[in-house]
């Protein structure tokens, strides 16, 4: 790619993430101090996931079929950085879950319409969406550095006490929203708000053997997004050393981000997609004992087939099945499923099955949830065709 049209995506990837690593590790250990039960933790973390599948395909079809997609880029961002602030002043129950959803509606779609974006452009100049991407997981490490050093030392403070993640993130959500306007401009053709079209890319039996194990496999990593920070707590991690243990898995996010490309020209994207779910029913069993800070670095390592092998050998299969004109509405209902269907019923679920076995006994159940998706991708999943273009 061009120069500087490479260093504005990086850049942007940087910002998009940067609050992202303040929201996602301590928010829901925000909730847990609030006072909510485990059942109250599966509902809230649930409502993402719903929300993820009616407002993402919503915003990309407006993204679409509105002109230029920077504009409903910049302003989902922009209401992101309004709307997530509320939380922490919300006391009760059904004021906090409400809040949730109207944050949930506008943060699920932005990174599924500017990777539409960026493949647009890396197709078009031959670039590498990995080596971009890989930005964002920079982006998203940097706070958990920073925080160290504000957080307090032990596990026992005050909800209040992670309040700085609430006004760090409405600041830089807001500069990332301004950088927007540093990308090229990104105009889809799609007609209306159903197009037939996106319909029957979605129903062929090539995607749909993709998303079953898909959707299910999102559902049983929901369990570790929700819980995660919470197992340090239990086994006596301080809030300000919490954060590192999400460091080491962004560091190895980002090392397989520069060499994902390579492995799926090597194995194709069906053992690429099919290694990444071995990751997931792996990462979840770790955490199924108490396990001592070196053993949860070492299981972190993971996160390098969870997220990256999975999240990139999705977003280029979903590329090649879904028409140029309509790449944001295909991410986006790509996202619908997976992190919607999918993360919703892991969600709630993981929270009834973490107060009826315990923690460590719910990330053993949805390990073996994880195994069994695993199985199904190596049944019924087949490779695309022409498989030199797949890779990022």
């Amino acid at each position: 790619m061009d120069t500087i049209l490479r260093r504005r995506f990086a850049s942007f990837y940087f910002l998009v993430f940067l609050p992202i690593g303040m929201q996602a590790p301590y928010l829901f250990l925000f909730f847990k101090r609030q006072g909510f039960t485990d059942t109250e933790l599966g509902t809230l973390a649930a409502v993402t996931p719903i929300m993820t599948v009616f407002a993402p395909p919503l915003f990309g079809a407006a993204a679409d079929m509105l002109g230029d997609r920077r504009r409903t880029l910049a302003l989902l961002l922009a209401l992101c950085a309004i709307v997530f602030p509320g939380l922490m002043y919300a006391k009760s129950f059904a004021t906090t879950l409400a809040l949730m959803a109207a944050f949930s509606a506008v943060s699920a779609s932005p990174l599924a319409i500017a990777d539409a974006i960026t493949l647009e452009n890396v197709e078009r100049t031959g670039g590498d969406y990995g080596r971009l991407r890989l930005w964002g997981s920079l982006g998203f490490a940097v706070p958990l550095i920073a925080l160290g050093a504000v957080l307090g030392k032990g596990t026992d403070a005050p909800a209040s006490s992670l309040r700085p993640i609430f006004v760090g993130y409405a600041v830089t959500r807001l500069v990332s929203a301004g950088w927007v306007a540093a990308l090229p401009r990104s105009h889809g053709e799609r007609r209306g708000l159903l197009d037939l079209r996106a319909i029957q890319a979605f129903t062929r039996r090539r995607f749909l053997a993709l998303a079953v194990p898909a959707v299910v496999a999102s559902g049983a990593m929901s369990a570790y997004y929700l819980y995660f920070t919470i197992y340090l707590d239990q086994v006596g991690i301080a809030d300000n050393l919490k954060g590192y243990f999400w460091v080491v898995a962004v560091a190895a996010e980002t090392g397989m981000m520069l060499v994902v490309g390579r492995v799926i020209r090597g194995i194709g994207l069906k053992w690429t997609f099919v290694l990444s779910l071995v990751g997931i029913s792996l990462r979840l069993l770790s955490f199924s004992f108490p396990l001592t800070p070196p053993a949860i670095a070492a299981a972190q390592l993971l996160h390098s087939l969870t997220f990256t092998a999975f999240t990139v050998s999705a977003i280029m299969f979903v590329s090649r099945v879904i028409p140029p004109d309509l790449r944001a509405s295909g991410q986006t209902l790509w996202m619908a499923l997976t992190h919607g269907i999918g993360s919703a019923a892991g969600s709630k679920l993981s929270g009834i099955a973490a107060g009826a076995f315990g923690l460590m006994g719910m990330f053993r159940v949805f390990s073996l949830v994880a195994a069994a998706a695993m199985v199904a991708a190596i049944v019924v999943v087949r490779e695309p065709e022409d498989r030199a273009t797949t890779a990022p």
